[in-house]
């Protein structure tokens, strides 16, 4: 697989080797179709490439389902197919249960913030000193934060993976001038979409709880004609 197939892959094994496994899947539909990006191989030679390196990658990523590294030169490839269906379809599912917990309805001002800090690191990224390679890396998670922009509810994750790939980067490479003051802008804007999370998440929660009993005493009201206090 290419490098950067690897840069823009997200941490979490699961979501890692689901991007991989596809990206992989698209490669071998190209070569596929096109003679002379397979070169001197035949076909047949990139197809168990293929199936080699899946289940590698799965032993690594400690993904079960797939033959393992030993029994992959000799995976039967009508069977790895489906045993590859079964386990993209497990993760995505297993996915789609946390897709709700990771979003939050941003306000419009929090998105306002969120572009213009965008833009910023865009500018920082460009002018920093780091590598074609990751800079394009970076540039594709600033792009997955902003489609997300547009949602109405936004996942918070592109935004985890943008600020996780950004302070790699700089502790990676030194002299990156003034990109790790635009990383702690960004960061500070996280802080605000976490506030407003856990702020949907309590209002969430009450809804769910209904209104509190209070143990406080019933309120008193006072008689006007006699001065008196009668229970509520």
């Amino acid at each position: 697989m290419p490098d950067a197939v690897w840069a823009e892959a997200p941490e979490d094994p699961e979501e890692a080797f689901l991007h991989i496994a596809l990206s992989a899947y698209e490669r071998l539909k190209t070569l596929e179709r096109d003679e002379a990006a397979r070169g001197e191989h035949h076909f047949s030679a990139w197809r168990r490439q293929y199936i080699h390196e899946l289940c590698t990658i799965a032993d690594q990523f400690g993904i079960a389902g797939l033959p393992s590294v030993s029994q992959a030169e000799s995976a039967n490839e009508g069977n790895f197919d489906t045993l590859l269906a079964r386990v993209i379809t497990r993760i995505r599912a297993a996915k789609r249960l946390d897709l709700r917990a990771d979003t939050v309805v941003l306000s419009m001002h929090t998105k306002a913030d969120i572009r213009q800090h965008l833009e910023e690191l865009r500018s920082k990224i460009n002018s920093s000193n780091l590598s074609d390679d990751v800079r394009s890396a970076l540039h594709k998670k600033v792009d997955a934060v902003e489609a997300e922009l547009e949602h109405q509810r936004t996942s918070l994750r592109p935004l985890w993976v943008l600020s996780g790939a950004l302070t790699a980067a700089c502790a990676a490479v030194s002299g990156t001038a003034d990109l790790p003051a635009a990383i702690k802008n960004f960061n500070e804007v996280l802080s605000i979409v976490h506030h407003e999370k856990a702020t949907e998440e309590l209002a969430s929660r009450r809804l769910r709880e209904g209104p509190l009993i209070s143990n406080e005493p019933r309120l008193q009201i006072t008689d006007q004609s006699g001065g008196s206090e009668v229970q509520e």
